[in-house]
């Protein structure tokens, strides 16, 4: 991902109302290695439900403001998946978040995308694990290269699908 300045990264999120207040940054937003991150993924330390996602759409940042939803998972709950790295983790580790769609009609402003996520946001950590293969397993290089794409594929189908610059959904062969 390329460098933002804190002015870019404030103003790439889409769907913040103004009544929230001001956007604020990681602590360590000024030491980020931003050549190892795929997205720019933080939680807001003043209100834990609060999560913001930036990345690099079509050569601009966009990014936005996500809700967690309360979990009511019990202790014995299986693993889930998350959505952008396709890596499961335990109950407690993934969790639905939820985008309100940026609107100035009052009438659509309830209109939401939700999707599982790593509540760590730390995605970019996930699709760099590698455990050694056998002899037919590719590369690790290659399987990261692969795991990256993909991760930066599905952050900018849901940031499209979030500012209505959806692509087209895809239709099945048979």
């Amino acid at each position: 991902m390329r460098a933002l300045t804190r002015a870019e990264a404030r103003a790439a999120i889409v769907n913040v109302d103004p009544a929230e207040g001001k956007v604020r940054l990681p602590g360590h937003f000024d030491d980020l290695r931003w050549e190892e991150l795929d997205y720019l993924g933080w939680r807001d330390p003043r209100a834990p439900s609060r999560a913001f996602l930036v990345a690099d759409v079509d050569g601009r940042a966009v990014g936005a403001l996500l809700r967690q939803s309360p979990s009511h998972a019990e202790v014995g709950s299986r693993a889930v998946m998350c959505a952008l790295c396709r890596f499961s983790r335990r109950f407690n580790e993934v969790a639905l978040f939820a985008a309100h769609r940026p609107s100035r009609d009052p009438r659509k402003r309830l209109s939401s995308v939700g999707l599982l996520l790593c509540t760590d946001l730390d995605c970019h950590r996930n699709v760099r694990t590698v455990r050694s293969g056998g002899p037919i397993d590719p590369p690790p290089g290659e399987v990261v290269r692969a795991r990256r794409e993909g991760l930066r594929a599905r952050t900018v189908a849901f940031l499209h699908t979030l500012t209505d610059g959806a692509p087209p959904a895809r239709t099945r062969s048979r």
